[in-house]
């Protein structure tokens, strides 16, 4: 016998093309959002610096890769985004281990804030790079039509990743308040005022 066909008994409804946005996703790009500012911010702060030509590059492509996360999160699946991140994330944990060695030179094995050296605030900032690569690299935050199988976790790498995002736009504010630049350790030469002879 050969199979029929059923009519729909009622009327399909119209359907999206573009399926709504999750509150994960909307989190996620404001999330985004915020690491772009920062990182902006960042390499914008460095152009001054003696070794600008280190950092604005090391600050610049972390806001340049997160800021299309922003506009169109679907860009992680991209090879161009993948291999920009993974390469950029490897050489910052090649210069982190570099740089660990420089703190342990200036501390001089004393128990000492190491932010209130410049080669402890360098250590920082790769560490918030290779932390937020990695987590736009190799979690499934934010990519399209992944299921999110254990939401504990997912809820965990989104509250790590918030942390990420405001943990340094705060501390970095602190350096702001009158004259605190003064008196916090990872403040110092922020602000350099030049003596006019």
């Amino acid at each position: 016998m050969p199979p029929t066909y059923d009519p729909p008994t009622s009327s399909p409804r119209r359907q999206s093309t573009h399926p709504t946005p999750s509150k994960v996703t909307l989190v996620w790009r404001f999330v985004c959002l915020l690491m772009t500012l920062f990182f902006f911010m960042a390499a914008l702060f460095n152009i001054n610096d003696s070794d600008w030509y280190l950092w604005v590059p090391i600050y610049g492509v972390p806001w340049l890769v997160s800021l299309p996360l922003v506009i169109k999160p679907e860009l992680l699946e991209t090879k161009v985004w993948t291999y920009i991140s993974v390469i950029h994330l490897t050489l910052c944990c090649a210069y982190c281990l570099y740089t660990v060695v420089l703190v342990f030179e200036a501390i001089n094995g004393q128990l000492t804030n190491p932010l209130k050296h410049e080669e402890g605030r360098e250590m920082a900032g790769l560490l918030i790079v290779i932390a937020w690569l990695t987590i736009c690299r190799f979690t499934n935050i934010g990519r399209p039509g992944d299921i999110v199988s254990n939401k504990t976790m997912m809820s965990a790498l989104l509250v790590m990743t918030i942390t990420l995002a405001v943990l340094p736009l705060f501390i970095w504010s602190l350096c702001l308040v009158s004259d605190w630049h003064t008196r916090l350790g990872h403040c110092k030469d922020m602000f350099v005022i030049g003596v006019v002879s």
